[in-house]
């Protein structure tokens, strides 16, 4: 199983955290198709760099091929922290945010990470203002950072084809800022303090006086995270190290991602099974969505007979035991199930990667998996081949094929 541990001892923004899946091995090409495909004026360029003389990737987001001067993704106000980011001017409301993100040409799992990455900022920051979450608005500024950046991850954890994500502890920094719009803001600030407790994430204030984990990479940090905790038993891999906007005296300003193999033979994982015979048939694609939306790792159903010869189904759910409450909330709630089966499995896999190839002046994305560090299988993303053919006007199985010829090189 591919794992993957993020040291926050330095804290966490959305800069840092994508340098440094950038820099662990996620494939750039396949971020900016990402990001593109949300905002067409935004990319994101990567350099290299140093904080206290630990080598590092900085990702820099860029307007119509400008640097941009960055910005939080706090919404209501715009203070500067220990990262560099500061807003002003005109604002984006979460509503827009989110319909964007679901028109976007984007694979599903991209998708449906940013969408919980962003809805968490919401919630953050309708709490932290006292105000409805759908009356949240983002700071232009910001929101374009916010979306380079998480969109940017979301596409990156999935180009490494991420199994399961370890968060450590995360420090959050402390004392005060006196840049924000309505003045002086404590420190961690009030959105900060509430995604980490609606994340149960482990927190410490840190060794500087200034803000060390922004609202944005909070966000990221809990919709990656699958547990929290010290790095697992892993065979390392790659180290990824991505900086952030300043160079402090108090601490090097970096966030590391240590990828690698875990050292169990297999993963442990649920499965839930219900019989349904009383649904009409026309929900079961989008129930079937809404578990894989909700973090199940596959849902399937089974034609059955059940008694008196009715015809039915078997709903089943493979889903690790971290987001097994919002599978099973799905299961009762979007069906007329009223119980369900549950049991252990081990689960082997092999490992996953996913890169981009062009047909046409159409970017379709490849599934690559490793066995033993072999390649043993090569898929295009069904979706996006349909996409693609529909932009081309060609037929489905003719854009297929031609995606399949131009990642035939990958089979190595």
């Amino acid at each position: 199983m591919k794992v993957a541990w993020i040291d926050c001892s330095a804290g966490a923004s959305g800069d840092m955290l994508l340098g440094a899946l950038l820099d662990a091995g996620a494939d750039l090409a396949y971020v900016n198709a990402a990001v593109a495909a949300v905002d067409p004026s935004l990319s994101v360029q990567v350099g290299r760099t140093a904080r206290h003389q630990i080598a590092a990737l900085k990702a820099s987001v860029e307007v119509n091929g400008t640097p941009h001067p960055e910005g939080p993704a706090e919404a209501g106000h715009g203070h500067g922290h220990g990262h560099g980011h500061h807003s002003h001017g005109p604002t984006r409301p979460w509503a827009e945010v989110r319909r964007i993100l679901e028109a976007a040409e984007l694979p599903d799992v991209v998708r449906a990470r940013a969408l919980d990455t962003f809805a968490r900022l919401a919630r953050a920051e309708a709490t932290a203002h006292g105000v409805d979450v759908e009356g949240v608005h983002f700071h232009e500024v910001g929101a374009l950072d916010a979306i380079a950046d998480i969109v940017g991850v979301a596409a990156a954890s999935v180009s490494l084809g991420l199994e399961r994500v370890v968060v450590s502890t995360i420090a959050l920094g402390g004392g005060r800022q006196v840049k924000g719009q309505h003045g002086g803001i404590p420190i961690p600030g009030p959105a900060v303090l509430h995604l980490v407790a609606e994340a149960e994430a482990p927190v410490i204030g840190g060794t500087a006086p200034y803000e060390m984990t922004t609202p944005t990479g909070a966000a990221l940090l809990a919709t990656l995270a699958d547990e929290f905790g010290m790095m697992p038993p892993m065979r390392v891999g790659r180290t990824g190290v991505g900086a952030g906007g300043r160079d402090p005296v108090e601490v090097p300003n970096i966030l590391r991602v240590i990828v690698g193999e875990t050292t169990e033979r297999a993963a442990t994982q649920l499965v839930y099974e219900t019989n349904i015979d009383d649904l009409d048939p026309r929900l079961w694609p989008p129930v079937l969505q809404r578990l894989l939306d909700a973090g199940a790792a596959d849902a399937w159903l089974t034609p059955i007979l059940m008694k008196k010869g009715r015809p039915a189904h078997t709903l089943s759910v493979l889903v690790s035991s971290t987001n097994a409450d919002a599978v099973r909330r799905v299961v009762l709630t979007e069906t007329t199930a009223i119980g369900l089966r549950e049991y252990d499995i081990r689960k082997h896999a092999a490992d996953r990667e996913f890169t981009t190839v062009d047909v046409d002046g159409q970017q379709i994305s490849i599934k690559i998996a490793r066995y033993d560090g072999q390649v043993v299988n090569v898929q295009p993303e069904y979706e996006d081949v349909v996409t693609a053919a529909a932009e081309l006007k060609r037929p489905v199985k003719a854009v297929m094929a031609k995606a399949i010829a131009a990642a035939e090189n990958l089979w190595t």
